[in-house]
């Protein structure tokens, strides 16, 4: 009997119908260099993918780059001789007709044998798959129970072993990182605490380990109320919150909130100091703490200055001005300059409140101490504990109310309208109002020590007539709040409007000046306000023939020199203005006041 071909050899190992089912070409290398003779009968997809002759040694690199590349990987293990099975992952190679297809190479050894497996991955596929399923079934059929139960035991061991080890990875890389970060079970008790966040809060991790989260952080009652919420909510109202670590070194932390990939009833906690950020911030505050306050005129400046003075003591402060001049404004300035800054600013208006209605609501009151007083209340002094309380409109405070108050200002304690006993507050006072209070002490409506009680500090605000200069500033500043406000893209004034704005009279001040601008902005059609846009009493108002100041006077430009300036800056007002030393609101009005064109 004749010996068996190399191919009717390679079919007691790899049956043709197994190797016709797959669409495998199998090779085996021939020497040690890239050339291979295929086993058996090819695949019906080689003649269409592959220029060579089945029957002679296929050199098989140049088929394909990646081919190339993964015989220089399987080389060792063939060179080893080993039991090793190395596998290319998919691969895409286009046919004889360009259509593309996917493959995938396997090396291994088989009885000292270097043998190379090709398989074409394309849509048939999903069937050989669905074959090899069902021989896997028929197969594990005849399988015994227990040892179904072992395999099904191994399994779930190594499930949860690998369970286990993503946990410990999970744990590893937040303490690789470097981040700062805390890990809940479902009750919301710390299972892991990352080095950082311990140093962070100044505790070891046997302190921390199982306690609630929020209690083994040096927070106070009300951050720890926010992150309790932020931990039970759902994932869609989850958001990055802030809240301040005291501790040694005070810190200012942001916080996410996320599941544990594991377990959506565990959260992973991450914590991010921004306390640079929050430093550079107030700097910038503190850079800006005029923000609300535009203006540049001598007289304003001198006001920004004498409120710096003012916050860095503790003295009542008392601010006088017509309404609409911003002196809710000059006093939160006051306030976010002291050091009272990081408390409470609360703001009242004592205009209009009945002795007991107004007594309520600044000292507070008992359960029943008067009609309605259906429940214990807090007054405003001592919301405002540790701040700043402003008393808008004080002169006019009813007299009963103002003796409470100059108690208060002496004892420095309130009594609630129904009770006896006093209670310690430690509140700044700052007062404003538009009254003349000498003459209301003269005609008795104002007591006369609670003045000197409010008074030990005082700013005056000129009313915005007195200080046109800072009209053009403070309605370019007021006309982008209005646009960023309505969402109208308005950019400009027109020279018209402009002078419209400089020559009223503003009886309402700054107030009645934001007015005019949002009625303007609404009224709009262009890109520019003009004059048809501002409300009808500013534009039929007789021109304010108010008399020049002495600074004025004593300054004043003779028109030959405005014409002169204007001619060296080519008749840019803005350089004009800075060859005759004055503001290009001044020159303005003195183009004006010499019928000069104004119009660039």
């Amino acid at each position: 009997m004749a010996p068996p071909s190399s191919s009717d050899s390679s079919s007691d190992h790899l049956p043709e119908a197994l190797l016709k089912t797959l669409g495998l070409a199998v090779l085996e290398r021939v020497g040690t260099g890239d050339t291979f003779r295929l086993i058996g009968n090819p695949p019906l997809w080689w003649a269409t993918t592959f220029k060579t002759s089945p029957e002679s040694p296929i050199a098989v690199g140049p088929l394909a780059p990646f081919l190339q590349h993964f015989l220089d990987e399987s080389e060792t293990a063939w060179r080893d001789n080993h039991d090793r099975v190395v596998r290319s992952g998919p691969w895409s190679h286009r046919d004889l007709t360009s259509i593309l297809h996917q493959f995938e190479a396997t090396a291994l050894t088989a009885s000292h044998r270097a043998l190379l497996l090709i398989e074409r991955i394309d849509e048939r596929f999903d069937s050989i798959q669905q074959l090899l399923q069902q021989a896997r079934d028929q197969r594990l059929h005849h399988i015994d129970q227990v040892k179904t139960h072992e395999r099904t035991q191994t399994s779930l061991t190594g499930s949860l072993a690998i369970a286990t080890q993503e946990r410990d990875d999970l744990l590893a890389l937040l303490q690789h990182l470097d981040l700062a970060a805390i890990v809940t079970n479902q009750e919301g008790r710390v299972t892991f605490a990352s080095p950082r966040c311990l140093a962070w809060i100044e505790c070891p991790s046997t302190t921390v380990i199982g306690q609630p989260w929020e209690q083994s952080l040096p927070i106070d009652s009300a951050d720890r109320k926010q992150l309790r919420q932020a931990w039970k909510a759902a994932v869609p109202q989850r958001s990055r919150h802030s809240i301040r670590f005291a501790g040694t070194t005070p810190r200012w932390i942001d916080y996410e909130i996320h599941e544990d990939p594991q377990s959506s009833e565990r959260r992973i906690i991450l914590l991010h100091d921004r306390t640079e950020v929050h430093h550079l911030r107030q700097q910038l505050n503190h850079q800006m703490q005029f923000h609300d306050l535009v203006g540049r005129s001598p007289a304003m400046l001198q006001i920004y200055q004498l409120v710096r003075d003012v916050a860095r003591v503790d003295s009542t402060v008392l601010i006088e001005g017509e309404t609409g001049t911003g002196k809710e404004l000059i006093a939160r300035a006051i306030h976010y300059s002291s050091p009272r800054k990081d408390r409470p600013f609360i703001a009242a208006n004592c205009a209009g409140l009945t002795d007991s209605l107004l007594g309520s609501q600044l000292f507070g009151h008992k359960r029943g101490a008067f009609t309605g007083a259906i429940d214990d209340h807090h007054g405003l002094f001592e919301s405002a504990d540790g701040g700043t309380l402003f008393l808008d409109e004080i002169g006019d405070i009813p007299t009963s109310v103002q003796t409470s108050l100059l108690r208060v200002l002496q004892e420095k304690e309130i009594t609630r309208l129904g009770e006896t006993h006093p209670r310690k507050v430690n509140v700044r006072i700052l007062a404003a109002t538009h009254h003349n209070l000498n003459e209301d002490v003269i005609r008795g409506t104002f007591r006369a020590d609670l003045l000197y009680r409010i008074r030990v500090a005082r700013i005056h605000l000129p009313p915005l007539r007195d200080r046109r200069d800072d009209i053009p500033l403070l309605a370019q500043t007021l006309l982008g709040q209005v646009c960023a406000a309505t969402g109208k893209a308005i950019t400009d004034l027109h020279p018209d409007s402009l002078h419209l704005l400089m020559t009223y009279s503003w009886p309402g001040n700054v107030r009645e000046l934001k007015s005019a601008v949002e009625f303007a902005v609404i009224s709009a059609r262009v890109a520019c306000l003009m004059p048809s846009d501002f409300p009808e009493e500013l534009r039929h108002t007789q021109r304010d023939h108010r008399p020049p100041s002495s600074q004025e006077s004593q300054h004043a430009e003779p028109k030959a020199q405005l014409l002169k300036a204007l001619q060296q800056a080519q008749g840019n007002r803005t350089e004009a203005a800075k060859i005759l030393g004055i503001s290009r609101a001044t020159l303005y009005r003195r183009l004006l006041a010499h019928h000069i064109d104004v119009a660039e």
